[in-house]
This record gives C-alpha cells, structure tokens and sequence, in this order.
C-alpha cells in the first residue's frame, strides 16, 4: 500500500467512526454532494438520479468546490470510466475518453469527439476552448454510454453536462477570490435578480491568472507556462408563468498562455533532457490565445399535456498558437545548447456552427406512455491554416483547409410503463452527415525551395446511421432500480487534418465508428436514504474503431478494426451526520482488439492495447463541518483517485504509456458562527506531490513528455446570498 493509500484510509477511517458520537439522528443526504439522489437532466427531462437508468455521474456546486474540480480536466479524478487531459499545444484543448474511445487531436478544426460537450442542451462541437472555468454552474452530469437516441452528435460513448444556473426572478447571487501558489489570482461572481413581474436576468464573470511552474533555461525564464483567462454570461428568462417559456443567454471566454509545455524525452530510452521533469528546453517562446463566444435561446409552450421545445444556438471559436511539438532538441547537456525538435507549429484557425432542434415531449395514455420526439439540424464552417519548420531544414509552405458539416438527425423515444414497477424503453434515431474539405498542401519534403509544389485537396465524405436504443427498468422497491439497455453508437468519419506534407493522406481520411453496446446496472438507496450504492456493468464492441497513430511524422486517424472494451463501474455515497459526506467511485476496464485490420498502423506496431483505457480507476474521500456556536463551524475534507497505467497513441509507442499515479486533495475552512453565507478555506491539491505525467507522444525520433500539476495552495473566500 502507497503512502497515499495510508493516509486517506486512515482519515476516513477517522470520519467513519464519527456516527457514534451523533446526539442526534443524521439527516438525508445533502441533494448537491457526491452523485447523491439530485435532479438531473440526463434524458432530456427533469428526473432523480436514483431513478434515471443510464450511467450518470452528478456532481452539484457544493461537490465541485470540495472536490476543487475547477475545469472539466479534472473530472476524471473522480468519474470512472472517463479519462481527460488537455491538448497537445494548447491547454485549453480536451481529449476526451470514456470507455474506449475518444479523439487526441482535438485542436484541429474539423477533429470531433467521440464524448459530446454540453453546456445545458447547446452541443458544443470543437474541444478547443472548452477546458476553462465556469462561473455559475449548477452541476455537472456525466453520462456514461451511448447517448446518440436523445443527444446525437457524437455521443459515440457518452456525453459531459454543464448545467448552468438560471435566472428564476429570486435574488441571488455569490463571489469567491482565491489566491495561491505561482502568484495564482481566480475571481468568480455571480448575481440574478428580477427585472419585472415577467422577466430576470442572471450575469457572471470570472477571471483567472497564473504564473507557470516551468523553467525555461533557453529563454532565461522561471515561469514558463503562463495562463491567463477570463469571460461572462449573460442569461434572461421569463418567469410570468403559464404555457410559454423563455431562456436564452449570451457568452464570451478568452484564454492567453504559453501553450502546452512538456520536457523533451528520447522516445526510446526514455531519457530526459533533464532531472527536474518541469522544464522546457526548447529556445521557441510559444503562446496560445483561443476565444470562444455564442449564445442559444430556448422556447417552449405547453400545449395538450406536452411541451414544445425550440432549442437555437450559436458558437464561434478563434485560436492561434505557436508551439515547438517535442518541447526542444532532446539533450542530456543542461547548459545547452538548445535547438528546435521536431516542428516549429503555427497555426491560426476559426470554426462556427449553427444549431437548430425541435423538440416534444410529454406524457399520454394516462401517464403510463413517456415520449419525446425531434428534429435537429447543424452546420458547421471553419478554416484554418499552418505553418511548420521541420528538423532545422523543411520550411513547409503555409497550409490553408476550409472545411464544411452538414447534419440533419430525426429521433424519438419511447417509455411505456408496463406494470406500476416495470417499464420497457425503445428510441431510435437517423443521421445523415456531409462533410467536405478544400484547400491546398505542400506535397513533398525537400530543402530546395524550387522544388517545392502545393498539392490541391478537396474531398467530401457522407455518412448516414440509425442508432436504436432498447431498456427495461424495475422499480423493484422505493430504494432498488435495476435496468438493462441495448443501445448503437455512431460517430461520422473525417478528414486527416494532421497529414504531413501529403495531400493524399488528408483527402483519404478515416470511415464512421460505431459501437454496440450493452449495459446492466443497478441503483439502490439505503440507512434511511442516507447512503446511495450505484453500479453498472458494461460491453462495447467497437466496429472501424478510430485510432490515432504517428505515421513518418504524421499524426493520422486510422480505422483499427474491431474492438471489445468491458467493465465495472461503480459509485458510493453516505451521509452519516448533517453536513458529512462519504464517497468512493471505482471502475475496471478491460480492453482488446478483436480483429485488427493488418494494414494499420496499431497491427504493424504489435498494439495490443486501445487508448486511454486504464484498467483500474477510482476515488473515495470525505468532507464535513463541525459546528460551534461561538467559534464557529470548522470545515474539512480530503479526497484520494487512482488512475491506472494507460497508453495515450493507437501503436502503443513506450513514450506514450503514463504510468499510474495517485493524487490526494485537502482542505480546512472556516465559517462564522453569525448566521452569514461567508466560508474561508485553505486548500491543498497534490498534496503528497506526486511526480507523474499527462501526455506522452513522438514524432520520429523526437519526443516530449508533459507533467501533471506540482502541488500547489490557495486561500479562497466565499460570500453567497
């Protein structure tokens, strides 16, 4: 056992016995804490966690900031299944897994993700932009399995949920500062308030600002991997009441930084080009600045016991970065000299999609039928261009793709409650997507500049798909749900946006993945409602399953053939006394190819691996609050997450293994013994520090590897009313 593990046990160990001291009986479990029995949206439709048969991580605003999950990174440390990290050159970019699937190349326009975002029920398609803070969450829910019947678009194995608080014509509002390690500064704030009878309207803001922990010995910096970010929303509603209803909002974000960093490492030996792994040794001064603004609106009308929903939305993104993608020359001489690695990677990019969906749903046949039906439509257009120096020899001419989505998708669901207690499920939805690329790429290698040609390229790709959904769920008692579902999974093919040199291998791209996949699970409630005990278990067999590969320098999605991912999930909570809570989440995952196709890049590097499929994971911890009428309440928590050893790269290269790792994250606080809505806390994260790495990756002979956070504090005060 770890260091790690002794410590958190003995704490909970500690926490636990804590019950027999109780003068008084313990109270349900707090509704915003830990995936206990909250309100969540996961079909499309208000309903309890505990009787939502799907896979559902739920975690309200209490949870998040005792958990310090402070951008959608971190939910993996506590989220089985569902492996997360930022971007390659741009932290503010995602990769996104979840039971054996996902994309690595999230920073390139026209790349999607096998796990669909949303913020409320607006898709967001580009995952660059998308790992920043948000000011006024309400909660956030991870769906775990295909969610293509209800969600659509790339929901290939699950879809993340930011839910955001609305405006409900209260007064309301909340402020939290926090300053910490490497000059940390984070400011969030949000205030609603009515502006008639029929009408409020909510606003928030939020900025953050940090020095970076790297070291930087060819640009003489210490503070290497600078961050900057700030932005707002703006929402409105209508609260007159009756048949019509109103929500819309407006929304900006900005995010500056040094780009991702990593120390550069020999890719077969591993050796690094230093001892300290938080050092850059490239002589390239990187950046990164991505924007990203929209708004949606949402209408609905009750009308004959079902409501008709209009959902509009609309996203720009814009990026630019600069980034030298193995981190400088490796070398084991630490005064220098320093040289480029591999590429010296500009790029300037812009995407914007439209959304449209028609919505109904309701209840018929005296309540026992549950439906919901749609029609949805999005666009998407973007461009983007880059230049790259290869080696200290290739100038490759600049590179410019416009790209095109189109999709149309009908669904529908149906629940039709059979007996008071059991009720069967059946949905199904159709897809028809369009994507085209054109432009223009240099289609050689050579350091002669007149011998260098352009190659054209303009391609299109269509794709259709049914995705059908069947379930059965038992209300076995008021506390035991059991459920069993059927459902496809699809994600359109594309493009190989990060093709080398080679327009024949942008033009080729990738074919659509689909997965089958088949779940059981079980939710029970217990010790009064107190505790909750939810789990699941899962098969996915994946056909043309997308992989990404480094092919002569190239980054490529190829198509692996057929795989099986596998596993048990689970999640506990406890509330043993009034503003005590308990939890643990684990996950096993097993993972193999069933029949590889022999002309890919996985077969010919002997892979036996997928990506990003850990095979354990998991979390426990605690957190509570002890009052004191004079003192006041004194509040403590602490929570530990494993993650497995994994592969980030589809060949299996050594580089591209993390070995695992454990984190444990602490906090103490204050809170007057007025009756005031004020908290004060200190917090740690990484508290043991741990040394261990996120990203791993080579490109011909060069190759980089970024570390996880170092342990870093801050001191937050909080004022709500």
């Amino acid at each position: 056992m770890t260091k790690a593990s002794r410590w958190l046990l003995a704490g909970t160990a500690m926490l636990t016995a804590s019950p027999a001291l109780a003068q008084e009986p313990a109270a349900p479990a707090e509704t915003s804490a830990y995936g206990n029995d909250i309100v969540v949206t996961a079909q499309r439709r208000e309903s309890s966690l505990q009787e939502t048969p799907i896979s559902v991580t739920a975690l309200g605003e209490q949870a998040l900031q005792d958990l310090q999950i402070q951008r959608t990174a971190d939910l993996q440390r506590v989220t089985p299944s569902l492996s997360v990290a930022q971007g390659t050159v741009d932290p503010t970019t995602l990769t996104i897994f979840m039971r054996g699937a996902g994309q690595n190349a999230g920073t390139w326009v026209g790349y999607e993700s096998a796990v669909g975002l949303y913020i409320d029920d607006l898709y967001f398609a580009s995952l660059t932009g998308a790992n920043l803070d948000l000011a006024d969450l309400e909660r956030i829910e991870v769906l775990r399995g295909p969610q293509g019947t209800l969600y659509g678009r790339n929901t290939l194995t699950g879809a993340i949920k930011y839910v955001t608080r609305k405006p409900d014509g209260s007064t309301f509002g909340s402020l939290q500062a926090e300053a910490g390690a490497y000059d940390m500064v984070r400011l969030k704030g949000t205030v609603s308030t009515a502006l008639s009878d029929d009408w409020a309207v909510l606003a928030s803001g939020n900025f953050y600002d940090r020095d970076g922990y790297f070291s930087a010995p060819a640009l003489d910096r210490d503070d290497y991997g600078k961050a900057t970010e700030y932005g707002g929303r703006v929402a409105l509603a209508y609260t007159g009441g009756g048949p019509f209803g109103l929500n819309a909002s407006a929304f900006y974000s900005r995010a500056k930084n040094d780009g991702s960093v990593g120390l550069a490492t020999d890719p077969v030996t591993l050796e690094s080009a230093a001892s300290d792994p938080y050092t850059y040794v490239g002589p390239l001064d990187g950046y990164g600045d991505v924007e990203t603004y929209g708004g949606d609106l949402t209408l609905s009308y009750e009308v004959g016991g079902a409501t008709i929903k209009s959902i509009t939305g609309v996203v720009r993104n814009e990026q630019e970065f600069l980034a030298d993608t193995t981190a400088g020359q490796p070398t084991n001489t630490v005064d220098g000299p320093y040289a480029l690695g591999f590429d010296r990677l500009e790029s300037e990019a812009g995407r914007t999609q439209i959304s449209q969906e028609l919505q109904i749903l309701g209840d018929a046949v005296g309540d026992r039928l549950h439906y919901i039906a749609g029609l949805y439509y999005f666009r998407e257009k973007g461009h983007q261009g880059r230049s790259d120096y290869l080696l200290n020899l290739y100038q490759l001419m600049p590179q410019l793709v416009d790209m095109k989505t189109t999709s149309y998708a009908a669904y529908g669901q149906l629940t039709y409650d059979l007996t008071p207690t059991l009720s069967a499920t059946a949905g199904l939805r159709y897809t028809h997507e369009t994507k085209s690329v054109e432009g223009y790429q240099q289609n050689n290698l050579t350091t002669v500049p007149e011998d260098r040609t352009y190659g054209a390229i303009d391609a299109t790709r269509k794709a259709k798909s049914w995705t059908p959904k069947f379930g059965l769920e038992w209300q076995a008692t008021p506390d035991i749900l059991a459920y069993a579902s059927v459902s496809r999974g699809f994600q359109a093919g594309g493009f190989n946006y990060l093709a080398l040199a080679n327009p024949t291998n942008y033009e080729n791209g990738f074919d659509p993945q689909t997965v089958w996949a088949y779940e059981v699970g079980l939710k029970t409630t217990f010790l009064d409602g107190k505790a909750h005990l939810n789990l699941a278990a899962y098969r996915n067999d994946f056909s043309d399953i997308q992989t990404n590969v480094i092919v002569a320098g190239s980054s490529l999605t190829q198509n692996a053939g057929t795989a099986r991912v596998q596993g048990i999930e689970g999640e506990f909570a406890y509330s043993p006394l009034p503003g005590w809570n308990l939890f643990a989440s684990g996950s096993y995952n097993d993972d193999t190819y069933r029949d590889i196709d022999p002309a890919s890049s996985a077969a010919s590097s002997g892979a036996t691996r997928l990506p990003n499929v850990p095979h354990w994971q998991g979390s426990a911890g605690f957190s509570g609050r002890v009052p004191d009428e004079k003192l006041g309440d004194l509040l403590v928590g602490a929570d530990y997450s494993y993650m497995g050893g994994k592969y980030l790269g589809g060949t299996n290269a050594p580089i591209t293994y993390m070995p695992d790792y454990e984190l444990v994250n602490a906090y103490v606080g204050w809170a007057p013994p007025v009756d005031s809505d004020i908290e004060l806390r200190f917090s740690v994260a990484n508290l043991l520090k741990e040394d261990y790495y996120v990203y791993g990756n080579v490109l011909g002979a060069y190759g980089i590897r970024s570390p996880g956070d170092p342990r870093t504090w801050k001191v937050s005060v909080r004022f709500s009313y």
